[in-house]
């Protein structure tokens, strides 16, 4: 990281590193998955007159938020060759155990926190931080049966999440639980800047883990078992914590996106979210994630996740039903996987053939 920030700086002016922010604004427009925003956006201005309303691009804010916290915890997972198909599952049931977990330590102290209509009156804050502590152990029961149970990912998440899904069922007894509490509903309504808060939350996150994954050793370590885990094991790298570690944090990104989901609703109920969990790795791939490990990059998932929003807006505004949608994502997410391993092709022949060439 070092000699990457150095090489910016004069050689004779003892100022420190400095951010390289020509060469990475040169890397940020050479990136195809911009422009397809743009050819998108030109798209939605010629084609919907209330695509850039002021409503529709709130709620398209919101929505960004919602996917792309699901996809940054898929991201990382899958950047070490592994998968993760319970977020959506987490992201509901974390809120519902939540909304439980405080009802019950309510009723010891003669508090009825959950009234008529299954209704929760209860603090918003304490259920916002208690729901990102269910989808943290929620991950770490993915990564620890991953890591140490060696559960094939598949297997473990799938499970996981037809498991969450039941015990959500179970909670509810099938019906919705609505929530009553300003603090919470703040978190799904507050703006900063004219900007959802929620969005906001999003991009911090999105900021934090570039900075893990790019410029610092967490990153290295990630890419490291991804790329070739037999040798970073050999390396001394401790394989199955770092494992146990991005699946955490997929769980709490799931968390987050089920506090600004039900946030916005002020309700949950056990079959909400179905198929967010194939969303999430769409936008991933879409972004160039190999389902194989070891390349992909926040940003480019953030991207992802821009051109699926915006996407969905106008096939809603232009009528397209929700069976046409779901075989349209199901489509691109094929075209993007085949487009990520035709790019990782060309880059292992570029390196085979530079090899070649220098050892000649």
């Amino acid at each position: 990281m070092s000699s990457l920030l150095d090489s910016h700086a004069p050689a004779t002016v003892a100022r420190g590193p400095r951010f390289p922010w020509r060469r990475t604004l040169r890397a940020v427009l050479g990136q195809p998955l911009i422009w397809l925003v743009v050819v998108l956006l030109l798209v939605a201005h010629f084609t919907s007159q209330y695509f850039f309303s002021a409503s529709n691009l709130e709620s398209l804010m919101r929505d960004t938020a919602i996917y792309g916290f699901l996809a940054m915890g898929v991201t990382l997972v899958m950047l070490t060759g592994r998968i993760d198909l319970s977020v959506a599952a987490v992201m509901i049931f974390s809120v519902i155990a939540s909304i439980q977990s405080i009802a019950l330590v309510g009723s010891f102290f003669d508090l009825r926190l959950i009234v008529r209509g299954g209704t929760y009156v209860g603090p918003g804050v304490p259920l916002a931080l208690l729901t990102l502590l269910f989808g943290l152990i929620a991950g770490i029961v993915n990564g620890v049966g991953v890591a140490y149970g060696r559960i094939a990912p598949f297997v473990m998440t799938l499970v996981t999440l037809s498991a969450l899904r039941g015990l959500s069922f179970l909670l509810t007894n099938g019906h919705a639980l609505y929530v009553s509490s300003d603090g919470y509903q703040w978190l799904g309504e507050a703006h900063v800047l004219g900007m959802p808060i929620g969005t906001i939350a999003y991009l911090c996150v999105f900021v934090v883990l570039a900075w893990l994954l790019h410029m610092n050793v967490v990153g290295k370590r990630i890419f490291a078992i991804g790329g070739d885990e037999q040798t970073t094991r050999y390396a001394g790298i401790n394989v199955r914590g770092w494992i146990v570690a991005v699946y955490a944090v997929s769980g709490v990104c799931a968390a987050c996106a089920g506090v600004l989901f039900t946030s916005r609703l002020m309700s949950v109920d056990a079959p909400l979210a179905k198929g967010y969990e194939l969303s999430a790795i769409a936008i991933a791939v879409l972004g160039g994630t190999s389902l194989a490990g070891g390349y992909g990059s926040p940003f480019r998932t953030f991207c992802g996740g821009l051109i699926f929003t915006v996407g969905l807006s106008l096939l809603n505004m232009w009528g397209v039903g929700a069976w046409y949608q779901n075989l349209i994502v199901g489509a691109v997410l094929i075209a993007a996987v085949a487009w990520v391993e035709w790019v990782r092709r060309r880059a292992r022949a570029r390196l085979a053939s530079g090899g070649a060439h220098q050892h000649a």
